[in-house]
């Protein structure tokens, strides 16, 4: 009985929680390479592990750049080409994840206002979901904090909690949500501003359809509001979406950082699993 309560005990110790900032309205964590520091974007939104800027691509950061490239789709639908990486030693603040492979880093995203000039925060490297795949991880960005788990690692979980299913590929970590009685996929995406939905969603009808009467090249039709959103068992009193244009993208839209301020969020890779609850 002893010994169960010391694994037990070494179990609950093997969390490492690390802190989260708000930067230009974007979660921003501390990453160690090799002898350097530097803040990244935690952007759940694609299937990458890391992105590291050029100027951090050096023997010092064990990051090496590698000749094959990759090409990959933003949320506007723009393509593009960038260099492969391998990290030797990664860590997330205190919490180590060892060897990752990732991409330079390069400009991307939605912009909805193109006049506006664009955030620091995009110039940063990037962590994404993939640097998390061998663990779990819980975002609990409301109270500016991430927890990372190691393998087969439950966190404790107080309160009431809702579960969804998890699809985890190319399209980053994506759930399906039940709006208007039609099924929407949406990529969970701690790196977009605001919740959106691309024109032309099947859930857009009647009052929600807020592109009705706007122009084909119109790229932003305006927010619109669901209540009673299903997602896996659980009930969402109320989703507000911005509507947008997107590339053509084999998915709705994404739960951006204001789903992720208002909710602890825990992304169980191994089970297929997201469970939620509101802050």
């Amino acid at each position: 009985m002893a010994a169960v309560a010391l694994l037990a005990a070494a179990a609950a110790k093997a969390a490492v929680t690390v802190p989260v900032a708000m930067v230009d309205g974007l979660p921003v964590v501390q990453v160690k390479l090799g002898s350097i520091k530097a803040d990244f974007l935690l952007d759940t939104g694609g299937a990458v592990a890391i992105t590291v800027p050029q100027p951090l691509i050096v023997p010092s950061a064990g990051v090496t750049q590698l000749p094959e490239t990759t090409k990959t789709t933003d949320a506007s639908g723009a393509v593009h080409e960038v260099n492969r990486i391998k990290v030797k030693d990664a860590y997330i603040g205190d919490a180590r994840v060892g060897e990752l492979d990732g991409l330079v880093n390069y400009s991307w995203g939605l912009t909805l206002d193109k006049s506006a000039p664009e955030p620091d925060v995009i110039k940063k490297g990037i962590v994404g979901l993939k640097a998390f795949e061998r663990k779990g991880v819980v975002f609990d960005l409301g109270r500016g904090k991430l927890i990372v788990l190691e393998p087969n690692e439950v966190p404790e979980m107080p309160g009431k909690w809702s579960s969804a299913p998890l699809k985890v590929d190319r399209r980053g970590a994506v759930v399906t949500m039940s709006l208007n009685g039609k099924d929407a996929e949406l990529v969970l995406d701690s790196a977009a501003t605001m919740t959106v939905m691309k024109r032309g969603a099947a859930a857009l009808i009647g009052p929600n359809n807020v592109c009705k009467g706007k122009p084909a090249d119109a790229g932003v039709c305006g927010p619109t509001t669901f209540r009673g959103a299903g997602l896996g068992d659980g009930t969402l009193k109320r989703v507000d979406f911005m509507v947008v244009t997107m590339g053509p993208l084999p998915f709705d839209g994404m739960l951006g950082i204001d789903f992720f301020k208002s909710h602890v969020v825990y992304l169980d890779f191994a089970k297929g699993r997201l469970h939620y609850r509101p802050l």
